[in-house]
């Protein structure tokens, strides 16, 4: 069973950027799933990467929008995501040296932070975006 479930709580009704998030979602679920299921460190490795790459990309388009469109709450959402991003790129260097597991806290930290960050961040900069169209 996956950890997030899309569902209306999740949209922002801006269809890129949910289709995004539900990539990102799929990308979380599979990395769950490849550590419940007891996948080889290699496996995990490379699914983490994907994570981690596939939420710059997506911080980065969402960066683009808010750019694009004077949003004004841009220079805090940015720090939210280099935050995150920093830590998602230190956990991923981390585990494929070796240095530490995913575990279920760390799970659970990923799963609230996204959850978190969409129905709050995202769905702020989707209403804004909204009411430029």
């Amino acid at each position: 069973m996956a950890m997030i479930t899309w569902d209306v709580r999740l949209e922002t009704r801006h269809p890129q950027i949910d289709e995004q998030h539900k990539a990102l979602i799929q990308a979380f679920n599979n990395l769950h799933l490849a550590m419940k299921q007891g996948k080889g460190k290699d496996e995990v490795g490379r699914t983490l990467t994907f994570l981690t790459d596939y939420t710059k990309t997506h911080f980065r388009m969402e960066e683009d929008l808010m750019a694009r469109s004077g949003y004004p709450g841009a220079k805090e959402h940015r720090e939210i995501h280099a935050d995150f991003a920093g830590k998602a790129q230190a956990l991923s260097d981390q585990f494929n040296e070796g240095k530490t597991l995913i575990t279920l806290p760390v799970m659970t930290f990923i799963e609230n932070w996204l959850v978190d960050h969409i129905q709050r961040e995202d769905f702020r900069l989707a209403q804004f975006l909204g009411g430029k169209a």
